[in-house]
């Protein structure tokens, strides 16, 4: 009668393959989340951005308003650090803010601020857009 203890050298190695397979699995799902991430963390940003610069151009009034901008922001130990000309930095934010009058009503003005996000060298793959039009 042969002796049946332990583990055949064929099982051995399937149970080792089924752990691997589950462990990259795993692995993988938790690389892909933490991309997503980043991406949904850079858009978040991108937007606030967007956002503040509105409000900055909605405080004046409409016959009062600076012309347009573009500016450069880049993250630096966790803040954000504005430049007037760029930097040339790879994941950096270009915002660029537009005062002209409203096509469809002169007698308002529009802005509107783009911001582009995820450089890398001369692209900028992801963009926001915001507008927002003022009389008086």
């Amino acid at each position: 009668m042969k002796n049946t203890k332990g583990f055949t050298l064929v099982e051995a190695l399937l149970a080792m393959t089924i752990v691997i397979f589950v462990v990259v699995s795993i692995l993988s799902g938790f690389t892909q989340q933490m991309v997503t991430n980043r991406y949904a963390q850079s858009k978040n940003v991108a937007i606030t951005l967007a956002e503040s610069k509105i409000e900055d151009y909605l405080k004046f009034p409409a016959s009062q308003m600076p012309a347009g901008s573009v500016d450069y922001l880049v993250e630096r130990n966790k803040s954000l650090v504005v430049y007037t000309s760029d930097p040339d930095v790879d994941d950096q934010y270009r915002r660029t803010a537009q005062v002209a009058p409203d096509a469809l009503n002169p007698s308002l003005i529009q802005v509107r601020v783009t911001v582009e996000y995820g450089k890398r060298g001369t692209r900028y793959p992801f963009r926001v857009v915001l507008s927002s039009s003022r009389g008086g």
